[in-house]
Order: structure tokens, then sequence, then C-alpha cells
């Protein structure tokens, strides 16, 4: 009988263990969740801290972010056109080179190509 109540005990005191454990573990998901989603340092929740973000995606006069990349943009196409006309003009300046043309000569000892050989020597000499 007194080892029947031990175990019940031990077993009620495991239980409530196991359940305290559990409310701890669910606090501390609970809190990260608060600090994830709740607010910052400076009292800013997370959809305010969103809103932000968002005002910077949208053209807005000058200062947001897709106005800096816009302003990149337009600045790229002028340099690119500017670098293309010198270009045109540079090689328009340079006379062109021309190229002498190329005499085929057959080397000395190598077999006429009217058979199907090459007209040069692959010995080494």
């Amino acid at each position: 009988m007194l080892s029947n109540t031990i175990m019940s005990i031990a077993a009620i005191l495991g239980a409530l263990a196991v359940i305290f454990g559990g409310i701890i573990s669910i606090y501390k998901i609970a809190r990260r969740l608060d600090d994830a989603v709740g607010t910052d340092s400076d009292g800013k929740t997370i959809a305010e801290r969103l809103h932000k973000v968002e005002y910077q995606l949208w053209e807005n006069g000058g200062s947001s972010l897709a106005d800096r990349v816009n302003r990149i943009e337009r600045s790229s196409e002028h340099t690119a056109t500017e670098v293309s006309l010198i270009k045109d003009i540079l090689l328009n300046m340079v006379a062109p080179v021309q190229e002498k043309p190329v005499r085929k000569t057959r080397r000395a000892g190598g077999a006429s190509p009217a058979f199907g050989l090459s007209t040069f020597n692959t010995e080494d000499k």
C-alpha cells in the first residue's frame, strides 16, 4: 500500500514537471514571437517598419530607392550612348588598315593539290 502511494505521488510529480516544462517552453516561444513581431527598441511595430520599406519601393520624387535606381539607369544609358558615339568617331578618324593579298605558293617537294594531297611538306627538316 505504501509503495502504491509513493508510485502515485511520483507519477503526479512527473506529470506536473512535464506540464510545467511545457508551459515554460510555450512561454519562451511566445516571448520570442513577441520580440520578433512586437515592437522594436524604438517602439515601432512590424507594420510600421514594413510601411517604411514599402515607401522606398515606389517613386516619390527623388529620395526613394526606386528613384535612385531610375536615375542610375538613365545615367548608364547616357554613358553608353556617349561611349558609342566616341567609338564611332574614332573608328571613322582612323583609316582602315588594308591587308596585303596573300599569295599561295607551294613549298618545294610538295605534292600537287590536283591529286588531293596537301600542298605543304609536313616532314620536319
